[in-house]
């Protein structure tokens, strides 16, 4: 939930390449070449060898290697408790792992080393779902449970946020203060709330957790502040809680008409959401929920629960006196007689302005956004693949600044001081830079390892304390690309760690059950990524696959009409596992939809869905307040066009 301010302030440091002397050692520790490492200390070689940053081996292999890497160091004479140039030690780069936190402590690691930064290896243990056993060690070696880091965070409110209860126990059983509040007034109930856990959120109500307490900073950018202020425990519950969890903070006395610094209330964020629940709409309705109170937008939550278009959410509305404001008019592509578009022509018009936004985007915000570099990464790489013509300067200015913007983030991610956004941020990025041809390096090492220390216990990646609708809400698209991430970019190091966690992974997406097209389309690559096997492919790709619409398109939801982003990620998933060709009828279908309904300009329209909080500002991609989600719509549409590319050459080859 932190803003890109708070992020930058606390880990604006690099993690950068080439190393500093043994170069072959830390390689070695990356490949996990543990003869070669054993051999070359055997022979003389500094077990103590530092980076250009100061961390050395044994930091190295806690963060990227394996067990028995950092045994051999150990027996070679590595120093336990080595500093980097910012304080980091081995420790608390491995803390997140039991085995590994273990060694560390057992052969005689400071539990209480802090960095420049101020974390401890207690704050990095309590921010693993599953990170108990650890968390237990620490304290019972002196660990202070009391530190804060210089944004304020401590452990209690890390553990809250984790999801693991175990630790909220143990922290609170050392006097851990449940109202205490960081730098950005998070507590550790709003953080509990955040990651989803009934039990941590009723174990500190009942330990006296102000119900009705709000945070106070959502971050700054170039533009101003990010307007995430004033978020309530149970505007957090609303769009994603359980029923238990809203009932258990309305019992509390919690605020049913508190509004944030947007002017939204929980009854809003409850219908903002694809995951509405009916029995969370009526608790707020029957706790006195005000249906008629406009936010700072103008926008009621009637107005809200229409973009979603669920009848039954609209027709409670309505029996309560809801009352929606004027529609908003919708902009319509210019008709075009069927067959009048080639499909490379139309994808190279469509990439060109997706390369032109994305670098403009960049010079307006110095931020690498989601919708604008990596969906605009991955839509380059699907035309080139197909043959299409892309600017290929314009493609390499943007993989360096994908890299630039991660780069200085490095360690803050290694003291998982988790990026705005995150996992989403990280995953989508990882995508970005594998379709630009990036290869692992420092910079993604550093982002895998802060992907794999987010996956939660049930092998899922979760973000549940907003909804940003299609782009960044579900479990099931952050899991996929996840498993993508760890196998794209994961050293060998920990490649068996890494296959236990896609395992999780993949046995989860194999139990949940899809509610939208992105869960279908998500949920489909994720299984055929994990090698999940031809008979769970084939069924998840017959599910996507019979949500076709007569027009040939794809919708967000049922009750949404067709449109672009859904179209493209249904066509790209369908052909990504080979469940459908590009000449097959239903793929065709899907391109005649995608060919009639784009822009002049190449671009297509999606209607934003997503409560907003950034500052508005042009990025050069047209429709104003729906650009970035049209921006994401359009690479889609891209990468099923791309695809479609393909029996053309084969046809034209014959």
């Amino acid at each position: 939930m932190r803003g890109t301010g708070w992020y930058l302030a606390a880990s604006a440091v690099l993690l950068q390449l080439p190393l500093r002397g043994a170069e072959n050692l830390f390689q070695a520790i990356r490949n996990d070449n543990v003869a070669l490492l054993r051999s070359s200390l055997k022979n003389g070689a500094d077990p103590n060898a530092r980076d250009k940053r100061g961390a050395s081996l044994l930091m190295h292999a806690a963060a990227f290697g394996s067990v028995e890497s950092m045994r051999v160091l150990l027996a070679a004479g590595a120093e336990v408790n080595a500093k980097n140039d910012f304080d980091a030690t081995a420790l608390l780069w491995g803390a997140g792992d039991p085995v590994k936190a273990r060694l560390l402590v057992e052969s005689g690691a400071d539990v209480n080393a802090a960095s420049k930064q101020k974390r401890t290896p207690l704050m990095i243990a309590a921010a693993r779902d599953g990170g108990s056993e650890t968390v237990r060690l620490l304290l019972a070696r002196g660990a202070d449970a009391s530190a804060r880091d210089s944004m304020g965070q401590f452990a209690l409110e890390i553990a809250a946020g984790s999801g693991d209860v175990v630790s909220v126990r143990l922290l609170l059983a050392r006097g851990g203060d449940v109202n205490q509040a960081d730098m950005a007034g998070y507590t550790p109930l709003l953080s509990a709330v955040g990651s989803g856990n009934l039990e941590a959120v009723k174990l500190l109500l009942a330990k006296g957790a102000k119900v009705n307490v709000a945070n106070t900073f959502g971050g700054m950018v170039k533009f101003g502040p990010v307007a995430l202020v004033g978020l309530t425990p149970l505007m957090l519950a609303a769009p994603h809680g359980t029923p238990e969890m809203v009932q258990a903070l309305l019992a509390a006395g919690a605020d049913v008409n508190a509004r944030d610094s947007r002017g939204m209330t929980a009854l809003m964020f409850a219908v903002a959401s694809e995951t509405q629940d009916q029995r969370v709409l009526r608790l707020l309705l029957d706790a006195g929920a005000d249906v008629n109170v406009k936010s700072k937008a103008g926008e009621t939550t009637l107005d809200w629960a229409e973009k979603f278009g669920d009848p039954a959410t609209i027709a409670a509305l309505q029996k309560a006196g809801a009352q929606a404001t004027a529609p908003l008019a919708t902009p319509k592509p210019p008709a075009v007689a069927e067959g009048s578009r080639d499909a490379r022509e139309s994808l190279e018009k469509s990439v060109s302005l997706l390369q032109r936004s994305s670098a403009e985007f960049f010079r307006q915000s110095g931020c690498v956004g989601c919708h604008h570099q990596p969906f605009t990464a991955m839509a380059v790489g699907a035309a080139r693949a197909g043959g299409a013509h892309v600017d290929e300067a314009a493609s390499r200015e943007q993989l360096n600044a994908m890299k630039f913007t991660w780069a200085p983030l490095g360690e803050g991610l290694l003291q998982r001081l988790d990026p705005p956004g995150a996992p989403d941020t990280v995953v989508y990025s990882l995508a970005g830079l594998a379709a630009a041809g990036h290869e692992p390096d420092a910079v993604t090492d550093a982002m895998v390892f802060d992907v794999a220390a987010m996956q939660r216990a049930d092998g899922t990646w979760q973000f549940s304390a907003i909804s940003r609708a299609p782009l960044e809400e579900g479990a099931v698209n952050r899991t996929a690309l996840a498993i993508r991430a760890l196998q794209r970019f994961g050293p060998a190091g920990r490649k068996a760690e890494f296959d236990e966690r896609v395992a999780r992974a993949r046995a989860w997406l194999l139990a949940t059950a899809p509610r939208t097209n992105d869960d279908l389309a998500m949920r489909l690559l994720g299984l055929y990524w994990s090698g999940a096997g031809d008979a769970a492919v084939s069924q998840a790709a017959l599910a996507l696959a019979s949500k076709q619409r007569p027009d040939g398109g794809w919708a967000q939801n049922r009750n949404l009409a067709s449109d672009a982003y859904a179209t493209g990620e249904a066509l790209y998933a369908l052909r990504e596992a080979d469940a459908l060709r590009a000449g097959d009828t239903a793929y065709q279908r899907g391109v005649r939809f995608l060919l009639a309904t784009q822009f002049a300009d190449g671009s297509w329209y999606v209607r934003s869905r997503a409560p907003k909080f950034q500052p508005y500002f042009q990025s050069g991609f047209p429709f104003e307040h729906d650009q970035w989600i049209s921006s994401a719509a359009t690479a889609w549409a891209s990468m099923g066009l791309a695809g479609a590319l393909d029996a053309r050459q084969m046809a034209a080859r014959r």
